[in-house]
């Protein structure tokens, strides 16, 4: 997985601003390209950053258990 960590202040999100977690570093790179066209900075950083949008998985008692809203 990969995060956008943004490193310059750009529209109206400060710096430290995180985006992501994306599945492909393509997706990471068109959110920089984003970030820098409006006069920003950030950096990509790979690794496990847990579920993407908020959600946790949980064991349902079953095989591959659940996603929910933490």
């Amino acid at each position: 997985m990969y995060r956008v960590v943004q490193t310059k202040e750009a529209f109206r999100y400060p710096e430290g601003t995180t985006w992501g977690p994306y599945l492909e570093e393509v997706d990471a790179q068109e959110r920089l390209a984003s970030i820098r066209r409006h006069e920003g900075d950030g950096v990509i950083e790979s690794g496990e950053f847990g579920a993407p949008c908020g959600l946790t998985h949980v064991d349902a008692g079953g095989p591959g258990g659940v996603l929910t809203n933490a």
